[in-house]
């Protein structure tokens, strides 16, 4: 069974100039996961700004709205997106712009942002939650290597399995050239945080990392409840499929969501380092689903 088959298709309400249709249907299915994964990557990102003494560049991929943007800079969670953009009323950009700028913001999170909905993107763009919105589709285009500076983070929520192998292969040969225009070592390299719903198999995009000398490590954190299944289908076949697997669906997907593991990654060389930024992340984060 094609795990894309299984999992529902969202490409309708990522396509809108606004985020209301999207937030509308997250709210109603419970997707929060961005609310978990933000202080997983803000512990992260303090570790490298700690490290490095400035401020930290982060590419966002599948960033839809900017969502991670909006709730990392201005220590938002979901629920006051929601508040916000599902007004009766409704927004306008010049409002939302507004309500950003009144926010608290984290000025060491310089964010960039790779998505297939150019709407979305510019929606980001023109309210200051990225530096730079990339319109491409990572399984098949070249990377702009002149709009994306030298990077130290690359994230993803809820992305991977809707891209595989292919747009790491991708990414890792941005990095590639990178390495020779800013004249990187390994430890300027980036190191990548995303989460991945337990549905999906890894192996492929783990030979991917491990050809480009990144290794990739699964943390001990449970886990992370994603959102509700749309439907008694998404469900059936979800838990089906997890099964065929071998994988014990008891306590997690059965309760009716979808789980994802969280996965960090570094070059080969800086192995030591990256466990040790994984343990002090998984010490100091309590995840509650």
């Amino acid at each position: 069974m094609d795990e894309l088959v299984v999992k529902r298709n969202f490409t309708d309400i990522y396509t809108q100039k606004f985020p209301d249709d999207y937030l509308e249907e997250m709210k109603r299915l419970h997707y929060r996961i961005p609310d978990k994964t933000k202080i997983l990557y803000l512990s992260l990102a303090k570790q490298l700004y700690k490290k490095l003494s400035r401020s930290i560049n982060i590419l966002d991929i599948g960033s839809s709205y900017g969502i991670n943007s909006a709730l990392m800079k201005h220590d938002l969670e979901m629920s006051d997106l929601d508040d916000f953009f599902l007004q009766e009323d409704g927004t306008s950009l010049e409002q939302t712009r507004q309500f950003f700028e009144k926010m608290p913001s984290n000025d060491n999170l310089n964010f960039y942002q790779i998505d297939i909905s150019n709407p979305a993107l510019q929606f980001s763009e023109d309210v200051k939650l990225c530096k730079k919105g990339i319109c491409v589709n990572l399984e098949t285009d070249s990377l702009p290597l002149k709009e994306i500076p030298s990077l130290d983070m690359i994230i993803a929520t809820g992305c991977i399995g809707y891209i595989g192998f292919k747009a790491f292969s991708n990414l890792f040969e941005l990095i590639k050239k990178q390495q020779t225009k800013y004249s990187q070592s390994d430890i300027d390299k980036p190191i990548f945080a995303f989460s991945v719903l337990r549905i999906f198999d890894m192996e492929k995009i783990r030979q991917t990392f491990d050809y480009y000398g990144y290794s990739l490590v699964r943390t001990d954190l449970d886990p992370i409840r994603q959102r509700r299944f749309s439907d008694s289908d998404e469900r059936h076949q979800t838990i089906s499929l997890l099964k065929s697997k071998g994988i014990d669906v008891k306590g997690f997907e059965d309760d009716g969501h979808f789980y994802a593991h969280f996965y960090v990654a570094s070059p080969k060389r800086l192995e030591n380092h990256l466990i040790s930024m994984s343990r002090h992340m998984e010490k100091n984060v309590q995840i509650e689903n």
